[in-house]
């Protein structure tokens, strides 16, 4: 197995062990100031895929002669690797689980070599946040001594937990509900017409008597929600095919001039953070459904929003915090599109930008910022 060699601009006192998230499972061995990271090892909920997994960290250690005094998994208790991570401190080792979005943006931080406060971006689909709710569209404002959760996205239930995911239309039903309650027979939208009056009834007392109905803060989820509304993917047959397939819709034909359109979010200070309300978003999408808008197009305006969003969001943590670098992770950053225009906007505003470099956005990263993190 192939490692990603990471010389680190941190100090670190300890030996640590990092056995990283569940999809896309990387483990990562941080020794004498240099970090060993493997390759993605697949989900570790394919018994073939564990079994690689722990190979792989047994030859690791065996290489490197380690005896790690810190073992770091993430927070999310029923995941393999954090079961993983249990079995080992048993051994003598001190377990130290790390917050999976916290995470993200150390492995960002690590794999440019960037010291001192940053506001840290981590969108996603799913991570356990220290609420116990989903957090996935987060802002944090730190450095690798400790993060603060500075915004994140409006919480929404996410009905029938993670068949969520799988079925994207469960989310697009989700926000509309909570927008428009029952008025949304009202809507005169192509995508009512598609699931029917039983599906929505269920889902809608699932939600109503919180059954299964997790709260998420979720970017990638309110992605799902939107490719579903515009009927670009009802039901997800790989992981993440709404979001990708909502970027391939953009339309986008004007060469050499930036694409113009964009819908609008609020924010609200609560409990010293900053919450981003997504509601005149969904509106705005419905308004041009129901106008006959072409999908393309409307995908257009909702990936500009999102940039759009991130440097609104910037410029008042900056204001508040006197922060300046920003870093950019999780598997939402994989979008071409999102990068490509987020990054220019942020450097117009002074903001200077970190993307990943020799390791992936996605969750592969994660074993590295809960190594960096770990050993602090």
């Amino acid at each position: 197995m192939r490692y990603v060699k990471i010389g680190l601009p941190f100090k670190k006192r300890s030996e640590v062990l990092a056995l990283g998230a569940q999809s896309k499972a990387s483990f990562c061995l941080l020794k004498n100031g240099v970090a060993y990271l493997s390759g993605p090892c697949g989900d570790l909920g394919d018994l073939r895929n564990i079994e690689l997994f722990e190979k792989g960290v047994a030859s690791l250690r065996r290489g490197r002669k380690s005896r790690p005094g810190i073992i770091a998994c993430d927070l999310h208790p029923e995941y393999i690797s954090t079961r993983l991570a249990k079995d080992m401190t048993e051994k003598g080792a001190r377990l130290k689980p790390v917050q999976h979005h916290e995470a993200h943006v150390a492995s960002c931080m690590a794999d440019n070599a960037v010291k001192g406060a940053v506001i840290g971006i981590a969108f996603d689909g799913t991570g356990f946040g220290r609420d116990g709710n989903i957090w996935g569209g987060e802002f944090f404002t730190g450095s690798i001594k400790g993060f603060k959760r500075a915004a994140h996205l409006k919480y929404i239930p996410m009905p029938g937990g993670e068949a969520s995911i799988k079925k994207p239309w469960h989310m697009a039903w989700s926000y509309l509900y909570n927008i428009y309650g029952m008025r949304f027979k009202g809507l005169k939208i192509d995508f009512l017409r598609r699931p029917d009056k039983a599906k929505i009834d269920l889902l809608t007392q699932i939600i109503d008597k919180k059954i299964n109905s997790p709260l998420t803060s979720s970017m990638g989820r309110l992605f799902d929600a939107v490719s579903s509304l515009l009927g670009i993917c009802y039901a997800a047959e790989y992981e993440g095919q709404a979001a990708i397939e909502l970027e391939k819709a953009i339309k986008c034909q004007v060469s050499g001039v930036r694409c113009q359109g964009r819908y609008n979010f609020k924010y609200k200070d609560e409990k010293d953070a900053i919450v981003i309300d997504w509601a005149p978003v969904i509106r705005g999408i419905v308004k041009d459904l129901q106008a006959k808008k072409d999908r393309g197009n409307i995908s257009l305006k909702f990936h500009n929003t999102i940039c759009a969003m991130i440097k609104d969001v910037c410029i008042l943590l900056r204001k508040k915090y006197k922060i300046s670098k920003v870093c950019l992770s999780g598997g939402v950053f994989q979008n071409r599109y999102l990068t490509s225009r987020t990054r220019p906007l942020l450097e117009e505003e002074g903001f200077r930008v970190y993307l990943h470099k020799k390791v992936p956005a996605h969750d592969g990263n994660i074993a590295l910022g809960q190594a960096v993190l770990a050993g602090t």
